[in-house]
């Protein structure tokens, strides 16, 4: 059976090229505020490398276990495991450009 919920990604946009935009995430948060306080901390840091950081809310339909995998394991979870998710909204909350 499927659940929803709002999950917090902070991606860091690394390079754009035309219309390419290659981002890494950096952050997988459960609650909004957790998230706000990661973001917030890498914004007031060394950004170099990057053109900024953008923090999005995901509204996401998937099995109960996909979201245990997700908070745990982010780093290392295959391109295939997304494919298991519906997004069903998606909503930028913050943006800093380095």
């Amino acid at each position: 059976m499927k659940e929803t919920k709002k999950i917090y990604f902070i991606e860091q946009t690394k390079s754009i090229e035309g219309s390419y935009i290659e981002i890494d995430t950096v952050s997988v948060a459960e609650t909004e505020a957790d998230a706000v306080m990661e973001f917030e901390k890498l914004a007031s840091g060394d950004c170099e490398k990057s053109f900024g950081y953008t923090l999005n809310e995901y509204e996401i339909s998937a099995e109960p276990t996909f979201f245990q995998r997700l908070i745990a394991s982010w780093k290392k979870l295959p391109a295939d495991f997304y494919r298991k998710m519906q997004i069903i909204t998606f909503r930028p909350i913050m943006e800093f450009q380095a």
